[in-house]
């Protein structure tokens, strides 16, 4: 990709009184790399080994993967001794904090709050106590575990990403409402059982789809990356797209070099889009429009690729603001969007998101 990527996603973008003020541009020796954030392996319920898991990764062409088992750090040194190239390709430690919250009110009486703690070396326990194998809290809230295990994830230097929130239909907007950001939440999780479009139960009940959710977050001042990722626990069934097999969606990240030090600080300040098939050439936010190229693929040595690319350029309250057709899309910037994202879907239904550009209302 071209190196002409100006970030406005590491803070507040600011429009007051008309004047717009930006982070600096970024240095032209930034890169691009691709990683997945949410892995399993047979330390916990993965089907794999460690080293089966890595190899996939390394092989189908990304840079970067996190492994995220339940309840367990998966040490990272041995992996990277074997496959871990400099510059080329990078094993993340990480952690998946299996949050269950006692509901009488949910059809199944209790709910997750499941949270991977990316790039920490210790294991977070999540709140509760051990019942039949689980960590089952009662008395509390699905906020109050959010805020306890995102603080535990932090003090233990790493990022807190929401996962799968309609998993067993278990989070509401209001849970993640009063949660300090910044935070990542899984807005395409490759998973069978994550309902990311949501939808109606067809007895009163209806949730978000992810991307909804996020729209909400946002309008209501959060800050909040959304990313794509595998949730991967099937290595066996990769001819099997319906299994929770690798490759189905990922971020690609900006960052100086494929260094922990570097990704992390990346992928922390929103440096990143989000990706289930579509991948950008270009992006471009200036202090009065943001530019998106979109790369073609040639994927079939017959033919070049014909896919066709709807741009939506999305604001406050979820409000699409433009809608541009093609493969090149720019968005003028008035300044009393909120925030403004980019969603992009492919005529085969892939798709790709960009992170919020925040702004706040001229006075």
């Amino acid at each position: 990709m071209k190196n002409t990527w100006l970030v406005l996603t590491s803070a507040l973008v600011i429009v007051t009184s008309q004047v717009f003020a930006a982070s600096a541009p970024e240095p032209a020796s930034l890169q691009w790399f691709r990683g997945n954030t949410h892995t399993h392996t047979l330390n916990s319920d993965g089907n794999a080994a460690p080293d089966t898991v890595v190899s996939w990764y390394r092989e189908h062409g990304y840079q970067f993967v996190f492994i995220t088992d339940h309840e367990i750090v998966t040490d990272s040194a041995p992996l990277n001794a074997v496959f871990g190239t400099a510059g080329k390709f990078l094993v993340m430690p990480g952690q998946e904090v299996s949050q269950i919250l006692i509901d009488p009110a949910h059809p199944e009486k209790q709910r997750h709050a499941h949270i991977n703690a990316l790039g920490v070396t210790k294991v977070i326990l999540p709140m509760g106590n051990a019942e039949g194998g689980q960590l089952l809290i009662s008395n509390t809230t699905m906020a109050q575990t959010y805020s306890r295990n995102m603080a535990e994830i932090r003090a233990a230097g790493g990022i807190p990403q929401v996962n799968h929130p309609n998993f067993r239909w278990s989070v509401k907007p209001g849970d993640l409402a009063s949660v300090d950001g910044p935070y990542l939440l899984e807005i395409s999780n490759g998973h069978s059982m994550a309902n990311n479009l949501g939808g109606s139960s067809g007895n009163g009940e209806t949730a978000l789809s992810t991307e909804e959710l996020w729209d909400v977050l946002l309008s209501q001042g959060e800050t909040v990356w959304g990313v794509g990722s595998d949730d991967s626990h099937d290595y066996l069934h990769l001819d099997d797209f319906g299994s929770e097999r690798p490759g189905k969606a990922w971020i690609v990240v900006r960052a100086a070099e494929l260094t922990a030090t570097s990704l992390l600080n990346a992928v922390r300040n929103g440096r990143f889009y989000a990706s289930n098939g579509v991948l950008l050439e270009d992006y471009v936010a200036d202090r009065s429009s943001i530019v998106i190229v979109i790369k073609q693929l040639r994927t079939n040595s017959r033919f070049p690729d014909d896919r066709r690319f709807l741009t939506r350029f999305i604001g406050r309250n979820g409000k699409v603001l433009s809608e541009v057709g093609g493969s090149r899309a720019e968005y003028t910037i008035r300044g009393d969007e909120g925030y403004v994202r980019a969603s992009i879907t492919d005529s085969n239904g892939q798709r790709a998101w960009t992170q919020p550009v925040f702004f706040h209302p001229r006075q």
